[in-house]
């Protein structure tokens, strides 16, 4: 269940927009808001506070970084209050010109959708996915270096 993005953007790029939890609800669809980031985000064990939904039916929920290797890879546990949790893999490749390959993968972490079979969840998950890589593309390859810093 892997989504893959090539951006016109280096991979300390790609990655420094993902170690910014600021730009979370930029990327990740669903996300409407973000409460708060944790100062040493994306360290393992942190957190990302955010909204998802649209005012009045808004739901505070998390995100945790479960491990992270630097310019490489970052995999989270997103909760979806109450309904279920998904773990989250982004990893980043170098290719050639300076551009960047994002994989992104997200299985279900909990039940009732962990009992869902892995074709039918990717169904449901991978849109979603090539809308979040194309966001995370569209910020990372900004001419403005510093946009979210």
């Amino acid at each position: 269940m892997t989504v893959t993005r090539d951006i016109a953007a280096t991979r300390q790029r790609v990655w420094d927009v993902l170690a910014n939890g600021w730009t979370y609800s930029g990327w990740v669809v669903g996300n409407s808001r973000i409460r708060a980031v944790d100062s040493n985000w994306p360290a393992p064990g942190t957190r990302i506070l955010h909204s998802i939904g649209t005012w009045p039916a808004v739901i505070d929920d998390e995100t945790s970084v479960l491990s992270c290797v630097s310019g490489t890879e970052l995999v989270l546990l997103a909760k979806v209050t109450p309904v279920a949790k998904a773990r989250i893999t982004l990893r980043l490749n170098d290719l050639p010109g300076g551009k960047c390959r994002v994989e992104m993968s997200e299985v279900a972490a909990s039940r009732p959708l962990r009992w869902v079979p892995d074709a039918v969840q990717l169904l449901g998950v991978a849109p979603r996915n090539r809308e979040c890589t194309w966001r995370l593309a569209m910020i990372a390859e900004q001419q403005v270096p510093d946009a979210f810093e």
